[in-house]
């Protein structure tokens, strides 16, 4: 049972090769693109770290965000079907645990190994006996955390926003870039590892040491991701000898045994319900509502209903106001307030300024928050309800309608992480121009939403967890920043944020605004990523493949479609309406045909 669950889980990640490629290709673009970037930023932090160390620190992180990610979507997407061969084993939930665990690991070796490769082909590992285990080790702990979340959380949304901020804050702030020794960098599990792949002490291990307290985090955290994995693998109790009674001993309720109608005269004798066929039954239609406001009242009504829908998720709001606050704030109070030059446009002149470290940090922080949270909503909005999109299409409304009720919830969740980040950040530093800094940080959110809308669809959503972990480090975080040299780098022209962050330090430091070309770049990015996601979208909803259906309306143009409508292709061909492409089980009942009839029956008309 366990070699089997363990093929079945492997077979099941590899079934979209992509998972696979990001699987190797996350690790090998950490390492070769970040690892020098990292190392400038711990010397600017402090003159304690050693750059060479620091690189191969990276490949311990990034073998971190692939293996936190690889142990959630193990847990939380079989628990159901691991429950039921729970209970069909012999051996109970403990064969279950052991395989699903043993595929984490295996998918967290993976991503190690392309690490580590990556690393020795950049520059070699200086270190070989000490980095490797050390890469081990942290991987098995973001595998335990990984579990843990996806035990604990039942949402995909937001179980995966739990573990990508873990590490992100794991990295950016326990990790100790410049040899922190703060009580708060003690906290995280990635701080006394990566002790150990930068070879600096922290001084504060005790007696146990670094390793020491490296190795009870990886035992505690496998202990407990074993406990909490068994504990909701484990089958439901045995149902009591009552609870197994025949259905025919069990006695019917009244009202369920009732067949006919209440009297409608007194004295008259109740009688047998009349069975009404769906072509007698007739819906009359309102006489208030025309055809010409049927699509404003669906975009409304689309609105509406994602609107209810994400309303009852109040762990994702809550999440999306706490995450920003602890993000912005940690990573700001652990930098130092040391000045770098930073160019500047004031008027028609360039200036080089002397800035903090601090203020630039926390505006940058901001921006890298609100771009990961937008993506991973966008993301999970768009494919947690592909399915009934569907069936929205084949019932009469637009591709374009039924996109924008999802995109109203993504643009209130942008607007809403932006908000918050504003407000963290400007508890360091007070922006020179307020309107335009908040418009690049909500700029930012914007596109990084359209980005988790259109990866969605494409690569599914573990590969868009990864792309867009790495993007929101790669762009706002590292190709837009200005904290290594006066101006962001040149390879970070060729990316989405490179307009809005040119906003956003404009905004921070600018007394005057004249960036109006990084404007309409930013604006370009927007509107060239919104229709990439509407294509991608209709593609999806699989409007190419199976005609939508069109309502039948009456001659006075007033009024509902009749409640039938015609699904064909051609005549004589039939498809179902929940899934494009099946054949009708009807045996062409419900084709276009079969409704010829209904179609041309004549319908009563509403005055207006």
């Amino acid at each position: 049972m366990t070699l089997l669950v363990l093929r079945r889980a492997l077979a099941e990640y590899a079934r979209r090769p992509l998972n696979v490629v990001l699987l190797v290709a996350v690790p090998v673009v950490i390492v070769v693109a970040l690892s020098s970037e990292l190392a400038a930023f711990s010397e600017l932090l402090s003159t304690t770290a050693k750059p060479l160390y620091l690189e191969v620190a990276t490949a311990g992180w990034a073998a971190a965000a692939v293996a936190g990610l690889a142990g959630f979507f193990q847990a939380v997407g079989s628990r159901d079907a691991d429950r039921r061969l729970a209970a069909a084993s012999a051996r109970g939930a403990t064969p279950v645990v052991i395989g699903r665990l043993l595929a984490a690991a295996c998918l967290a070796g993976a991503a190690g190994a392309a690490a580590l490769a990556a690393l020795a082909t950049k520059g070699g590992i200086a270190d070989p006996a000490r980095a490797i285990p050390a890469v081990v080790l942290v991987a098995v702990l973001y595998v335990a955390i990984g579990v843990v979340v996806g035990t604990l959380v039942r949402s995909e949304m937001n179980g995966a926003l739990v573990v990508s901020v873990i590490w992100m804050l794991d990295v950016f702030v326990g990790s100790g870039l410049g040899g922190s020794s703060s009580l708060v960098t003690r906290v995280f599990p990635l701080h006394f590892p990566t002790m150990i792949l930068t070879d600096q002490a922290a001084h504060h291990g005790g007696p146990i040491g670094d390793v020491g307290w490296s190795a009870i985090w990886a035992a505690g955290l496998a202990a407990l991701a074993v406990a909490r994995l068994a504990s909701t693998t484990r089958s439901a109790r045995r149902a009591k000898p009552a609870d197994l009674r025949s259905p025919r001993s069990t006695p019917l309720r009244p009202e369920a045994t009732a067949t006919s109608t209440p009297a409608t005269e007194k004295g008259s004798s109740p009688g047998p319900a009349p069975t009404a066929w769906p072509s007698d039954r007739h819906v009359e239609p309102p006489a208030t509502v025309r055809s010409p406001g049927i699509p404003a009242v669906r975009w409304v009504a689309g609105l509406r209903a994602d609107a209810r829908e994400y309303r009852r998720n109040r762990v994702l709001w809550v999440l999306l106001v706490a995450v920003p606050v602890l993000f912005v704030a940690l990573a700001a109070e652990q930098t130092p307030t040391t000045r770098v030059p930073v160019r500047l446009v004031e008027g028609a002149r360039q200036l080089t300024a002397m800035l903090s470290m601090r203020q630039i940090h926390a505006g940058e922080m901001a921006s890298i928050s609100s771009a990961l949270l937008a993506g991973i909503a966008g993301l999970f909005v768009v494919t947690g309800s592909a399915a009934g999109d569907r069936r929205l299409v084949l019932a009469g409304f637009r591709p374009r309608q039924v996109l924008a009720g999802h995109l109203g919830v993504i643009a209130a969740a942008a607007a809403i992480t932006s908000a918050v980040s504003l407000a963290v950040s400007a508890a360091f530093f007070a922006p020179s121009q307020w309107l335009v800094y908040a418009g690049a940080d909500l700029l930012v959110a914007l596109i990084y939403a359209m980005i988790g809308v259109l990866l969605g669809p494409l690569v599914g959503r573990l590969g868009g967890l990864y792309l867009l972990l790495l993007l929101a480090i790669v762009d706002p975080g590292y190709g837009q920043t200005v904290m290594f040299h006066p101006l962001p780098p040149t390879w970070g022209a060729f990316l989405p944020a490179r307009g809005a962050g040119t906003l956003l330090l404009d905004g921070s430091f600018a007394s005057t605004f004249e960036q109006y070309g990084y404007l309409l770049l930013g604006v370009a990015w927007l509107v060239a990523l919104t229709g990439a996601a509407l294509f991608v979208f209709r593609r999806q909803i699989g409007t190419s493949r199976v005609a939508r259906a069109r309502p039948v309306f009456p001659a006075g143009g007033a009024g509902f479609p009749h409640p039938v409508s015609v699904i064909a292709r051609s005549p004589g061909s039939a498809v179902r309406p929940d899934v494009p492409g099946h054949p009708d089980p009807h045996n062409g009942l419900m084709s276009g045909d079969a409704h010829q009839d209904q179609e041309t029956r004549p319908t009563k008309e509403v005055a207006p």
